[in-house]
């Protein structure tokens, strides 16, 4: 791995503090978004073609174009991402008098999405062991396709890798917050206790919601 990348996962501080004395540049942390967008496709592409498994052959041309939805969802899903926490984190910034134009805060939120690339490859892994445990329905007519759907996901919300599979999710997202938080007090010209602030209340939200769903 770049040793520009093990930097950002083991020295944030520093590794930011270094990237302010030069201008924002935003091709690594799109490519970074775009790797993790890839990776969120296969998952998507996995548990979709499940799906296609239980359709008969005269609807098979359904099943395929509702994976490539998937896959197209699932690459522009990590740009959207990326994006996304970019504007939250400059927003509440903002509450906390933050300085610093947003695409250094855009940049910086790139860099740390990087341990999201290893809680993808997880991710796509655990998504494929789950799939393999389910036993797909054969349906026969079109009408039947939402008994189809709600076996399939019935079946994968009930395997009991699913809230070990979210649980990897939130321990690597833990992970990019730490990130984050060195990102936007050097990005926005923030104290520590204001950066933790701008990173945790939308992160710690995100996470109560994710454990919700998981104990549910």
């Amino acid at each position: 791995m770049d040793s520009g990348f093990l930097r950002v996962l083991l020295e944030p501080g520093r590794f930011f503090q270094e990237r302010m004395r030069g201008e924002p540049g935003l091709k690594i942390p799109a490519l970074i978004a775009l790797v993790i967008g890839i990776i969120g496709a296969v998952s998507a592409a996995i548990s979709a073609n499940a799906l296609t498994e239980g359709l008969p052959p005269d609807m098979q041309v359904f099943g395929l174009a509702g994976v490539a939805f998937a896959v197209a969802s699932g690459i522009i899903g990590g740009l959207i991402t990326w994006v996304a926490f970019g504007i939250v984190f400059y927003i509440i910034s903002m509450v906390f008098m933050g300085d610093g134009d947003f695409k250094r805060t855009l940049e910086f939120t790139g860099y740390g999405l990087i341990p999201q690339v290893f809680g993808g490859i997880i991710g796509a892994i655990f998504s494929y062991q789950i799939v393999s445990n389910l036993s797909v329905p054969i349906i026969s007519r079109p009408e039947d396709i939402a008994v189809l759907v709600e076996s399939v996901t019935t079946g994968m919300l009930s395997d009991p890798l699913t809230p070990i599979s979210g649980i990897v999710g939130i321990l690597f997202l833990i992970w990019s917050a730490n990130i984050w938080i060195f990102g936007m007090k050097y990005a926005r010209n923030l104290s520590t206790r204001n950066a933790v602030l701008t990173v945790g209340i939308p992160i710690g939200l995100y996470i109560l919601v994710n454990l919700v769903t998981l104990i549910g």
